[in-house]
């Protein structure tokens, strides 16, 4: 039995995670199926399995599989073999960003995350050992519609997902925001905002979304208040299926993140960060 707690509220309700799991199993389905429709053959343990295995698999077998496919392909390859799902998601962005207004009139989505024995250090080492190994295999298991990921030192990130696992994969450019373009006030003691600003990859098109992570410490753990900011004209399904695709990506994120154990350098190189962000905030 863990030593720490996870708990997710969305809208006022506890999620369980065997509802989390459910959800990440019938994704991870849902992309075998895409890779077979594509004939895109997916391999364990270079092992060549068919659909029907794939779909048999459990949920920790079926990460390694699609990590492993994903990483043998590469980046390079995925961006060619995705290349028309990447033009339909830029015309269903371009439509959205072109009728909606920037800044304002957002439909927000919300997630809400208590840990017991996972602190913001071990979350933000997890992140950064993210960053530091930029390949394609880590995020495949975080999330089974992270078809890409590339990212740099300055907290910029390039990633074909499936937004709120809504029809086509988007090959979407996420930059880091600043205090003004926060979307809503931040909550009152807030440790860490992480604001961000999207942007299509090919084009560089505003898609007038917005995310923004509050993040605190807590005496034993942590609190995140996940957001995202849809335009208002997107369509409502993306935000309630984000909600689920951040449920997935954090709960697995956290698990990954309770087994780092920052030394003593660590933990004062990450106070000292922490306080400058703070700061930074104010």
């Amino acid at each position: 039995m863990s030593d720490y707690k996870i708990t997710f509220t969305v809208d006022g309700r506890v999620v369980p995670e065997k509802e989390i799991l459910e959800m990440e199993l019938s994704r991870y389905h849902h992309v075998f199926r895409i890779f077979d429709k594509k004939n895109i053959p997916v391999y364990l343990d270079n092992k060549e399995l068919i659909l029907a295995e794939l779909l048999q698999l459990p949920l920790e077998r079926a990460k390694i599989a699609l990590a492993q496919t994903r990483e043998a392909l590469g980046k390079e390859r995925t961006l060619e073999l995705f290349a028309p799902e990447i033009e339909q998601g830029d015309n269903m962005w371009h439509e959205i960003g072109n009728t909606s207004r920037a800044g304002g009139n957002f439909q927000e989505a919300y997630v809400e995350v208590e840990t017991e024995n996972i602190t913001l250090e071990q979350f933000m080492l997890f992140n950064q050992s993210l960053m530091k190994k930029n390949n394609l295999y880590l995020p495949s298991t975080i999330h089974p519609e992270h078809y890409y990921f590339d990212a740099n030192h300055k907290g910029e990130q390039i990633i074909i997902e499936t937004f709120g696992m809504y029809k086509e994969p988007s090959y979407l450019d996420l930059k880091p925001g600043s205090k003004a373009d926060y979307p809503i006030t931040p909550d009152p003691q807030v440790d860490v905002v992480m604001a961000g600003k999207t942007y299509l990859a090919n084009d560089h098109s505003d898609t007038k979304m917005l995310g923004m992570h509050q993040l605190s410490k807590t005496k034993n753990g942590m609190k995140v208040k996940l957001g995202v900011f849809l335009p208002e004209n997107a369509p409502k399904e993306i935000a309630e299926g984000h909600k689920w695709h951040l449920m997935v990506e954090f709960n697995n994120g956290l698990h990954i993140a309770a087994q780092q154990h920052p030394n003593f350098l660590q933990k004062k190189i990450m106070d000292a960060a922490l306080n400058k962000m703070k700061k930074q905030q104010d």
